[in-house]
């Protein structure tokens, strides 16, 4: 893994959903996240070149959409995504 991190151009996330588990590239989660599903969120994360499994911290903790997030988001203090209503 590089220093900072894997290129987000170069991470997969796969988003857990009640219909079926979907592979999306991580820029894409990043700017479309879960549409108005909002417990849908990233489960695994891997490296698009080589499937290399990464830790989930790949994806910066705003754009994660899990319990975690979301309290801090609505502690204010973390800055909400951009898709956050």
């Amino acid at each position: 893994m590089e220093a900072d991190g894997p290129d987000p151009a170069n991470v997969i996330v796969t988003v857990g959903h009640p219909f079926g588990d979907v592979d999306v590239p991580l820029p894409e989660w990043i700017s479309r996240g879960p549409g108005p599903r909002p417990l849908v969120r990233p489960i695994r994360a891997r490296r698009a070149e080589t499937g290399e499994q990464l830790p989930l911290a790949v994806v910066p903790l705003r754009y994660r959409n899990d319990a975690e997030s979301r309290a801090l988001i609505a502690a204010g203090a973390l800055e909400p995504p951009p898709w956050h209503t």
